[in-house]
Protein backbone atom coordinates (compact mmCIF):
# COMPACT_ATOMS: atom_id res chain seq x y z
CA UNK A 1 0.00 0.00 0.00
CA UNK A 2 1.24 2.94 -0.96
CA UNK A 3 2.07 5.81 2.10
CA UNK A 4 0.87 9.25 1.68
CA UNK A 5 2.62 11.76 4.00
CA UNK A 6 0.29 14.54 2.72
CA UNK A 7 -2.88 15.36 1.33
CA UNK A 8 -3.51 18.28 -1.43
CA UNK A 9 -5.92 20.54 -0.65
CA UNK A 10 -7.48 23.13 -2.67
CA UNK A 11 -8.69 25.23 -0.18
CA UNK A 12 -12.31 25.59 -2.05
CA UNK A 13 -14.54 25.19 1.21
CA UNK A 14 -15.64 28.15 2.90
CA UNK A 15 -17.39 28.86 5.24
CA UNK A 16 -20.84 28.94 4.23
CA UNK A 17 -20.17 25.39 3.40
CA UNK A 18 -19.57 24.44 7.08
CA UNK A 19 -22.39 27.11 8.22
CA UNK A 20 -24.91 25.07 6.23
CA UNK A 21 -23.45 21.70 7.13
CA UNK A 22 -24.65 22.75 10.63
CA UNK A 23 -28.14 22.77 9.37
CA UNK A 24 -27.61 18.41 8.65
CA UNK A 25 -29.71 15.72 9.80
CA UNK A 26 -26.17 13.86 10.20
CA UNK A 27 -24.76 14.36 14.04
CA UNK A 28 -21.21 13.48 12.72
CA UNK A 29 -21.66 16.11 9.41
CA UNK A 30 -22.74 18.69 12.84
CA UNK A 31 -19.90 18.03 14.68
CA UNK A 32 -17.22 18.29 11.77
CA UNK A 33 -18.36 21.90 10.84
CA UNK A 34 -18.73 23.08 14.39
CA UNK A 35 -15.15 21.63 14.66
CA UNK A 36 -13.94 23.35 11.19
CA UNK A 37 -15.56 26.65 11.99
CA UNK A 38 -13.04 27.31 14.10
CA UNK A 39 -10.46 28.25 11.39
CA UNK A 40 -13.07 30.79 9.78
CA UNK A 41 -13.48 33.97 11.69
CA UNK A 42 -16.28 36.20 10.50
CA UNK A 43 -19.55 37.80 11.44
CA UNK A 44 -21.45 34.61 9.55
CA UNK A 45 -19.22 32.12 11.76
CA UNK A 46 -19.50 33.83 14.96
CA UNK A 47 -23.33 34.21 14.70
CA UNK A 48 -24.03 30.30 13.40
CA UNK A 49 -21.76 29.26 16.13
CA UNK A 50 -23.33 31.23 18.84
CA UNK A 51 -27.14 30.11 17.59
CA UNK A 52 -25.76 26.14 17.96
CA UNK A 53 -24.37 26.43 21.15
CA UNK A 54 -26.83 28.70 22.69
CA UNK A 55 -29.53 25.72 21.16
CA UNK A 56 -30.56 23.16 23.93
CA UNK A 57 -31.71 20.58 21.61
CA UNK A 58 -28.62 20.28 19.60
CA UNK A 59 -26.46 16.97 20.70
CA UNK A 60 -23.82 18.35 23.38
CA UNK A 61 -20.38 17.22 21.71
CA UNK A 62 -21.50 19.44 18.78
CA UNK A 63 -22.55 21.95 21.27
CA UNK A 64 -19.12 22.12 22.81
CA UNK A 65 -16.91 21.89 19.88
CA UNK A 66 -18.84 24.96 18.92
CA UNK A 67 -18.52 26.47 22.11
CA UNK A 68 -14.69 25.70 21.62
CA UNK A 69 -14.42 27.43 18.25
CA UNK A 70 -16.33 30.78 19.51
CA UNK A 71 -13.09 30.16 22.30
CA UNK A 72 -10.68 29.89 19.61
CA UNK A 73 -11.98 33.08 17.70
CA UNK A 74 -11.09 34.97 20.62
CA UNK A 75 -14.68 34.86 22.67
CA UNK A 76 -13.15 33.80 26.04
CA UNK A 77 -16.41 34.08 27.59
CA UNK A 78 -17.29 30.85 26.59
CA UNK A 79 -15.43 29.94 29.16
CA UNK A 80 -18.36 29.72 31.50
CA UNK A 81 -20.35 27.20 29.04
CA UNK A 82 -17.46 24.98 29.59
CA UNK A 83 -17.37 25.87 33.29
CA UNK A 84 -21.45 25.49 33.71
CA UNK A 85 -20.68 21.70 31.48
CA UNK A 86 -17.83 20.40 33.83
CA UNK A 87 -21.12 20.50 36.84
CA UNK A 88 -23.85 18.75 33.93
CA UNK A 89 -25.94 15.67 35.53
CA UNK A 90 -24.34 13.17 33.15
CA UNK A 91 -20.93 12.01 33.42
CA UNK A 92 -20.66 11.54 29.81
CA UNK A 93 -21.01 15.54 29.04
CA UNK A 94 -18.53 16.13 31.46
CA UNK A 95 -15.94 14.03 30.75
CA UNK A 96 -15.96 15.01 27.42
CA UNK A 97 -16.02 18.46 28.20
CA UNK A 98 -12.95 18.21 29.66
CA UNK A 99 -11.38 16.19 26.74
CA UNK A 100 -12.66 19.04 24.56
CA UNK A 101 -10.85 21.55 27.16
CA UNK A 102 -7.58 19.66 25.88
CA UNK A 103 -7.73 20.78 22.62
CA UNK A 104 -7.67 24.51 23.65
CA UNK A 105 -4.69 26.13 24.77
CA UNK A 106 -5.17 28.89 27.16
CA UNK A 107 -4.67 29.69 30.74
CA UNK A 108 -8.26 29.80 31.02
CA UNK A 109 -8.87 26.16 30.15
CA UNK A 110 -5.65 25.68 31.59
CA UNK A 111 -6.92 26.90 35.25
CA UNK A 112 -10.30 25.10 34.71
CA UNK A 113 -8.62 21.62 33.77
CA UNK A 114 -6.49 22.45 37.34
CA UNK A 115 -9.82 23.63 39.61
CA UNK A 116 -11.87 19.84 38.17
CA UNK A 117 -8.44 18.20 38.81
CA UNK A 118 -8.16 19.12 42.67
CA UNK A 119 -11.53 19.29 43.27
CA UNK A 120 -12.64 16.57 45.54
CA UNK A 121 -16.05 16.82 45.13
CA UNK A 122 -16.01 15.53 40.91
CA UNK A 123 -16.37 12.12 40.17
CA UNK A 124 -12.65 10.22 39.63
CA UNK A 125 -13.70 9.68 36.11
CA UNK A 126 -13.84 13.32 35.55
CA UNK A 127 -10.61 14.29 37.79
CA UNK A 128 -8.70 11.41 35.53
CA UNK A 129 -10.12 13.30 32.43
CA UNK A 130 -8.89 16.87 33.66
CA UNK A 131 -5.62 15.40 34.62
CA UNK A 132 -5.32 13.90 30.22
CA UNK A 133 -6.56 17.27 29.29
CA UNK A 134 -3.57 19.35 31.11
CA UNK A 135 -1.23 16.34 29.58
CA UNK A 136 -2.37 17.48 25.85
CA UNK A 137 -1.79 21.37 27.01
CA UNK A 138 1.49 20.53 28.21
CA UNK A 139 1.53 24.26 30.58
CA UNK A 140 4.43 24.08 32.50
CA UNK A 141 1.77 25.80 35.65
CA UNK A 142 0.03 22.59 35.60
CA UNK A 143 3.12 20.31 36.97
CA UNK A 144 2.45 21.31 40.29
CA UNK A 145 -1.15 20.21 40.37
CA UNK A 146 -0.66 16.77 38.58
CA UNK A 147 2.23 16.41 40.81
CA UNK A 148 -0.35 17.43 44.20
CA UNK A 149 -2.68 14.58 43.22
CA UNK A 150 -0.24 11.46 43.53
CA UNK A 151 -1.19 11.81 46.87
CA UNK A 152 -4.86 11.05 46.17
CA UNK A 153 -6.63 8.03 46.91
CA UNK A 154 -8.61 7.56 43.73
CA UNK A 155 -5.78 5.59 41.97
CA UNK A 156 -7.17 6.47 38.45
CA UNK A 157 -6.74 9.53 39.00
CA UNK A 158 -2.82 8.97 40.06
CA UNK A 159 -2.42 7.10 37.21
CA UNK A 160 -3.86 9.82 35.03
CA UNK A 161 -1.67 12.39 36.72
CA UNK A 162 1.64 10.00 36.27
CA UNK A 163 1.05 9.62 32.67
CA UNK A 164 -0.03 13.76 32.01
CA UNK A 165 3.73 14.37 33.82
CA UNK A 166 5.52 12.11 31.62
CA UNK A 167 3.97 13.96 28.68
CA UNK A 168 5.80 17.05 30.24
CA UNK A 169 9.19 15.34 30.55
CA UNK A 170 10.35 16.10 27.07
CA UNK A 171 10.49 19.92 27.44
CA UNK A 172 11.01 19.97 31.33
CA UNK A 173 12.66 17.22 32.39
CA UNK A 174 15.48 19.11 34.36
CA UNK A 175 12.27 21.26 36.29
CA UNK A 176 10.86 17.89 37.26
CA UNK A 177 13.84 16.49 38.70
CA UNK A 178 14.39 19.44 40.50
CA UNK A 179 10.48 18.35 42.14
CA UNK A 180 11.93 15.36 43.88
CA UNK A 181 13.69 16.82 46.88
CA UNK A 182 10.19 18.99 48.37
CA UNK A 183 7.92 15.84 47.23
CA UNK A 184 5.83 13.75 49.42
CA UNK A 185 6.54 9.58 49.43
CA UNK A 186 3.65 9.24 47.01
CA UNK A 187 4.42 12.31 44.90
CA UNK A 188 7.85 11.07 44.47
CA UNK A 189 6.68 7.75 43.09
CA UNK A 190 4.91 9.62 40.64
CA UNK A 191 7.65 11.79 39.44
CA UNK A 192 10.04 8.82 39.73
CA UNK A 193 7.83 6.73 36.93
CA UNK A 194 7.40 9.26 34.92
CA UNK A 195 11.66 10.18 34.33
CA UNK A 196 12.26 6.31 34.47
CA UNK A 197 9.69 6.25 31.44
CA UNK A 198 10.93 9.24 29.79
CA UNK A 199 14.47 8.61 29.82
CA UNK A 200 17.15 10.79 28.11
CA UNK A 201 18.29 12.09 31.13
CA UNK A 202 22.11 12.84 32.16
CA UNK A 203 23.06 11.12 35.78
CA UNK A 204 24.66 14.17 37.02
CA UNK A 205 21.13 16.30 36.48
CA UNK A 206 19.76 13.63 39.03
CA UNK A 207 22.63 14.29 41.88
CA UNK A 208 21.22 17.49 43.48
CA UNK A 209 18.08 15.81 44.15
CA UNK A 210 19.46 13.16 46.06
CA UNK A 211 18.80 15.21 49.38
CA UNK A 212 17.73 11.71 51.36
CA UNK A 213 17.63 8.34 51.76
CA UNK A 214 14.51 8.11 50.35
CA UNK A 215 15.35 10.41 47.41
CA UNK A 216 18.29 8.30 46.97
CA UNK A 217 16.22 5.22 46.80
CA UNK A 218 14.00 6.75 44.13
CA UNK A 219 16.92 7.82 42.08
CA UNK A 220 18.38 4.71 42.22
CA UNK A 221 15.27 2.92 40.83
CA UNK A 222 15.17 5.93 38.30
CA UNK A 223 18.45 5.10 36.89
CA UNK A 224 18.26 1.23 37.12
CA UNK A 225 15.46 0.38 35.00
CA UNK A 226 17.07 2.59 32.22
CA UNK A 227 19.70 1.04 29.43
CA UNK A 228 23.12 0.05 31.32
CA UNK A 229 24.44 0.67 27.30
CA UNK A 230 23.14 3.95 27.49
CA UNK A 231 24.31 5.12 30.52
CA UNK A 232 27.47 2.94 31.42
CA UNK A 233 29.76 5.70 30.60
CA UNK A 234 27.98 8.41 32.92
CA UNK A 235 27.81 5.59 35.96
CA UNK A 236 31.33 6.65 37.01
CA UNK A 237 30.55 10.31 38.08
CA UNK A 238 27.37 8.50 40.66
CA UNK A 239 30.23 6.20 41.89
CA UNK A 240 32.58 8.94 43.00
CA UNK A 241 29.08 11.17 43.92
CA UNK A 242 27.13 8.34 46.16
CA UNK A 243 28.94 5.08 46.21
CA UNK A 244 25.55 3.57 48.12
CA UNK A 245 23.64 4.34 45.11
CA UNK A 246 26.00 3.65 42.44
CA UNK A 247 26.14 0.12 44.00
CA UNK A 248 22.10 -0.25 44.19
CA UNK A 249 21.84 0.65 40.25
CA UNK A 250 24.66 -1.58 39.24
CA UNK A 251 22.75 -4.64 41.19
CA UNK A 252 19.23 -2.90 40.13
CA UNK A 253 20.56 -3.85 36.41
CA UNK A 254 22.46 -6.92 37.07
CA UNK A 255 18.44 -8.20 38.20
CA UNK A 256 16.63 -6.77 35.21
CA UNK A 257 19.01 -7.94 32.58
CA UNK A 258 18.51 -11.80 34.62
CA UNK A 259 16.81 -14.51 32.33
CA UNK A 260 14.18 -14.61 34.61
CA UNK A 261 13.07 -10.72 34.87
CA UNK A 262 9.57 -10.74 33.20
CA UNK A 263 9.34 -14.02 33.66
CA UNK A 264 5.52 -15.19 34.19
CA UNK A 265 3.93 -17.67 35.43
CA UNK A 266 0.49 -19.68 33.37
CA UNK A 267 -1.39 -21.74 35.54
CA UNK A 268 -2.95 -24.54 34.43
Amino acid sequence: MPVLGAFDCSGSISDEHFAKMLDSTSLSDRYVAAKALGHFPSDMTTRVLARTVADDNEHIYVRLESAASMFRLGHREYISFFNAMLGDHYLENRLECAIVLGEIPSDKSRDLLIHTLLDQSQHPEIRAGAAWSLGELQDKDAMGPLIKVFNNVEEKVRVEAARALLRFSAGYQKEIVGLIPQGSEDERAGIAWALSNSGGFAVRDLLPSMTDDEARRWISWIIGTQDQAAYVGQIEELKHADSEVYFAVTVLWKILASWVAGLDVYYT
